[in-house]
């Protein structure tokens, strides 16, 4: 039984990642594949914005890597 479960909340795991994964893919792309960007952003191409762009990528990318983190320890929990 508890082999069902844990196979179960693998299954809904990796089914809410796929989605959450191709819901912000079509949220942050265009028709074409290129990024999805404000107006201000597409016209403004100084150095500003492009550190504010890399920090937001850094922001998103270490969000992944805890949330990561956070699911090989649960993964590695003693189930009761």
């Amino acid at each position: 039984m508890a082999t069902t479960q844990r196979i179960g909340w693998g299954l809904v795991g990796a089914g809410t990642t796929m989605l959450t994964r191709a819901a912000t893919r079509r949220a942050l792309l265009d028709d074409g594949g290129g990024p999805r960007l404000p107006q201000a952003a597409r016209r403004n191409h100084t150095f500003t914005m492009m550190v504010a762009l890399a920090a937001v990528a850094g922001a998103l990318l270490a969000v992944g890597d805890v949330l990561q983190k956070q699911r090989k320890q649960v993964a590695r929990a003693p189930q009761a």
